[in-house]
């Protein structure tokens, strides 16, 4: 599934412009729409075989607090008769990090981020009928919450902060919570967007509950300034240190400061920038579902290839070479690839024919192979 059937009927291009990072979004589908993705009927196996340890990777929560039962074995993992007695007691079953334990889920995830270009974390909350897992509260992340099974009753507020960061997250005053905006019962096949900063609230009625909120950890303007500041460690001068005594003298750094300030932006390009933030983002994380052991593909020049689900690339070039940032890893190469990897980042479906002309049916071949190898991309089967 991607971003445009997840937001059906509205566009991803109406979604950005209209409710990205400024007001909470519905889109309701069918019930059984994110039924692959996970279900109610997973749980046990989850639990038993993926072994989430608490605090991180499991928690039991109701009314924002945490079950004191001992209901976690040795090693952390949760012990799941103890689990069992929670949740009928009216205590939420959170699961963190599922991207991290089940396919489905990380698939789903790769392939939102392969839009979005924003990191995201998916978790898991099982809630029975009844109760409520966590008081009003607000997230430093938007969120796309997707209603699994049951239903849940989501009170929206206006609010509490403007866009926050993830240090800027703070307690809400109980007795003085922002106005309602809505109220709405979410059932299986809806979802509901919130942008971070905005108050919320969810409690179950006569059924139980499930549902996975996807946490987009968002990248900022600050972290791309941040990233092009970084630049700035290949020049000596912004690597001394302050004066002894600094914050008692500013007056003697004012001018120092200045002149730095103006030549700080010869260090502020912003592809050099965009390329730091690659190999942070991109470049570390494999897109899933991968064989170890894939079948070396036939390959030829009519061959139709693919971009794998879920992998983010970016064309870079300098002086004389040219190469690919991509989910999992890089690919360089002289700089007459250039025009071929461009091609390649701003294309996800193509024959291998397609490839710039500037390259010969051996080279078109031989790099069509090394992307497919790398993992970049696949060999599409015939329909």
């Amino acid at each position: 599934m991607n971003l445009a059937e997840l937001l059906d009927p509205v566009t991803p291009q109406s979604f950005v412009a209209e409710y990205w990072e400024k007001c909470p979004l519905l889109s309701h589908g069918a019930a059984d729409r994110f039924a692959n993705v996970f279900s109610s009927r997973d749980m046990g196996r989850l639990l038993q075989y993926q072994r989430p340890r608490s605090p991180e990777g499991i928690m039991l929560v109701k009314g924002s607090r945490h079950c004191d039962i001992n209901w976690i074995h040795p090693d952390g993992s949760p012990r799941l008769d103890k689990v069992r007695t929670a949740f009928q007691d009216g205590y939420t079953v959170v699961v963190n990090k599922m991207e991290r334990l089940w396919e489905p889920v990380a698939l789903f995830t790769a392939a939102l981020e392969q839009e979005l270009h924003h990191p995201i974390h998916v978790n898991l909350y099982y809630t029975p009928a009844g109760t409520q897992g966590f008081e009003a509260h607000y997230d430093v992340m938007d969120v796309f919450i997707l209603q699994l099974e049951g239903t849940k009753v989501w009170e929206i507020r206006e609010p509490a902060a403007n866009l926050p960061l993830p240090d800027e997250h703070a307690p809400l005053n109980k007795d003085r919570l922002p106005p309602v905006v809505f109220e709405e019962e979410l059932r299986a096949g809806t979802v509901l967007y919130l942008p971070r900063g905005q108050v919320h609230s969810a409690r179950t009625n006569t059924t139980a509950s499930l549902h996975l909120t996807f946490g987009i950890n968002v990248v900022t303007w600050i972290d791309l300034f941040s990233a092009a500041i970084s630049a700035a460690r290949q020049d000596p001068r912004f690597k001394q240190s302050l004066p002894p005594g600094f914050f008692a003298a500013p007056d003697r750094m004012r001018a120092r400061f200045e002149t730095l300030v103006d030549e700080m932006k010869q260090h502020l390009q912003m592809d050099d920038a965009l390329a730091r933030l690659a190999e942070q983002l991109i470049v570390p994380k494999a897109a899933p579902g991968q064989s170890m052991l894939p079948e070396e593909p036939e390959l030829r020049v009519d061959s139709v290839v693919t971009r794998r689900t879920g992998v983010i690339c970016r064309a870079i070039d300098g002086p004389g070479y040219a190469g690919i940032h991509y989910s999992g890893g890089r690919m360089v190469g002289p700089g007459k690839v250039a025009a071929g990897m461009r091609f390649v980042a701003e294309n996800t479906t193509f024959p291998v024919s397609a490839l710039p002309d500037n390259l010969n049916e051996k080279e078109k071949l031989v790099l069509a192979r090394r992307l497919v190898k790398d993992g970049l991309l696949r060999v599409k089967e015939a329909e």
